[in-house]
């Protein structure tokens, strides 16, 4: 019987397969094959999958990323789609229009596939210690003679002379800090794709938040980011994934 629609989980490359696994709601899932790419697909009604309850929004999240890690061990690799990605009739069938949109975009999709074959995704949170690092600015010399400059000084004096303190040691923190991004930036972009996160969300507020990356890698180039993170022990990290490339693919 003909589905009213494709709930797309995301594509791969490969020849006709008869791949199943179960998915969001516990539907079977299957492959639909155009030219070089199969579409993990299962039969759904032309309307998104909702709840008032977060936890089920959460479990039907984690069912959709389940199909997404199996893809990436059995295919080598995955281009994932975001939840709730529907393919809808229309005048044709939902099979027919994901079958087109797989042969329109399938140069594009070449490339994708090329960027993220046996890769994965890894989320990288580096930190370091403010409080050591603003010590260690202290001892500057420039900041000696702006702390060496107020002494004797009237009190107006004085308290003009602590905002232009204060003012520089936090130019000299910011430069610092700018230039431990760039290092680690720099040193893990010599071995992999990587991206940095704007979140502000806190993991450990009990720690200074340096940068934040998403890093595309394979077991090699994973291992060799850990090598770089690990050898610096004035700075922390985190390291989470695998995870499907969400962040390299293109939108």
């Amino acid at each position: 019987m003909p589905s009213n629609a494709l709930y797309v989980y995301g594509i791969v490359k490969s020849r006709p397969t008869e791949w199943r696994e179960l998915g969001v709601n516990e539907e079977n899932v299957y492959a639909i094959n155009e030219g070089e790419f199969n579409a993990l697909v299962h039969n759904c009604e032309e309307k998104p999958y909702i709840s008032e309850d977060p936890n089920k929004i959460k479990e039907l999240i984690i069912a959709h990323n389940k199909i997404l890690d199996k893809a990436m061990k059995d295919f080598n690799g995955v281009i994932p789609l975001s939840f709730n990605t529907i393919i809808k009739k229309g005048e044709n069938s939902p099979e027919h229009n994901l079958k087109k949109w797989l042969d329109d975009n399938k140069e594009r999709l070449g490339k994708t596939w090329n960027k993220i074959k046996a890769k994965r995704e890894y989320g990288i949170r580096i930190y370091y210690e403010k409080d050591k690092l603003v010590q260690e600015i202290s001892s500057n010399t420039e900041i000696k003679e702006l702390e060496e400059s107020q002494q004797g000084k009237s009190q107006g004096l004085s308290y003009l002379l602590q905002g232009k303190l204060k003012s520089k040691i936090n130019e000299i923190l910011q430069n610092r800090i700018n230039q431990f991004k760039q290092k680690f930036f720099n040193d893990i972009k010599k071995i992999t794709n990587i991206k940095v996160n704007t979140s502000s969300i806190f993991i450990d507020e009990e720690k200074d938040l340096l940068l934040s990356l998403s890093v595309l890698a394979d077991k090699q180039q994973i291992d060799k980011v850990k090598g770089i993170l690990e050898a610096d022990k004035d700075f922390s990290f985190q390291l989470a994934g695998p995870f499907a490339p969400y962040s390299f693919v293109e939108k």
